[in-house]
Formats: structure tokens, C-alpha cells, sequence
């Protein structure tokens, strides 16, 4: 194990994290305004697209993830765009295709699947790496504690 990749892994993970707690709130918020539902949908966007960019970085690999980006390009091109609009200032409201993205991609689209499956990679990620013996499940343990939080998938 490499404890340099480790570190890295875990600091993507972070990321997704942050994409939970944005997308919990998405999703938990059904008394949003349509104002607060375009803001916290973005604000879930933007932090995908942070967590994309970490994993295209850390080049890590897995099959239905990769799937999921090569069916995806131009949305992975909107989500960087969202993401520009949540972080830099725009002097248009939304934008038109930002608001069409933002009402096109529904709490079923793929980039909810994306997130599920960055969740599941993370989650299992540390069962991967630690060698099998004895030691192995104090090592989880330890590398979602370095993580600060317990990824939860099916």
C-alpha cells in the first residue's frame, strides 16, 4: 500500500463528501422555493464536478464509473460550467442553459448514478488495498476515520 495514494484517495474523498451533504440537502429540501432549488442543485453540480476532476487527477480506475463519464462528456462539460457558476461571479442570472440543465437533470440522472457510484468506489476502496489478515479491519476503520466520514452504499 501506498500511503502518498492513500492520503490523495482520501482527500477525493472529501470532495464526495461535500457532494453528500449537497445532494442530501437537494434531495431532503422539499420545501425549497424554485430559487433554492436551482441553488442547491448547482451547489450538488459544482461539487461533482470538483470530485471529477479528482479522479481524473488521481487517475483512479474503475469500470462503471468510467462508463458512466464516457456516456457523459458533454455533461461532464456542463457540470464544470455549473460549477464556474456557483464559484465566479456571473453577471447573468442562472443563464438560459444553465437553468435548462439544472431542470433537465432530475434526481434520476447520471450524474446521481455518478455520485452513487463514487460513493460505492470509496466505500469500497480501503477493503481493496489492506493486505488480508487479522489487521484488516482496524485498517478500515482507520482509513474512514483519516476520511472523516463512513461512505454508505448497497
Amino acid at each position: 500500500m501506498n500511503w502518498d495514494e492513500l492520503k490523495e484517495v482520501a482527500s477525493w474523498g472529501q470532495y464526495v463528501h461535500w457532494a453528500k451533504l449537497n445532494v442530501d440537502r437537494w434531495f431532503c429540501a422539499d420545501d425549497q422555493t424554485p430559487a433554492e432549488s436551482v441553488a442547491t442543485s448547482f451547489q450538488f453540480f459544482a461539487s461533482m464536478y470538483v470530485a471529477i476532476e479528482g479522479w481524473e487527477q488521481l487517475k483512479l480506475r474503475d469500470a462503471e464509473i468510467e462508463r458512466i463519464l464516457q456516456e457523459n462528456k458533454e455533461g461532464v462539460v456542463l457540470l464544470r460550467r455549473a460549477r464556474n457558476a456557483v464559484y465566479h461571479f456571473q453577471k447573468k442570472m442562472y443563464g438560459e442553459k444553465m437553468t435548462e440543465f439544472a431542470y433537465e437533470f432530475g434526481k434520476d440522472s447520471w450524474v446521481i448514478d455518478l455520485y452513487r457510484e463514487f460513493v460505492r468506489f470509496l466505500g469500497e476502496y480501503p477493503k481493496k488495498i489492506y493486505p488480508f489478515d487479522e489487521r484488516k479491519g482496524h485498517s478500515v476503520i482507520q482509513f474512514y476515520e483519516i476520511l472523516g466520514w463512513k461512505p454508505e452504499y448497497e
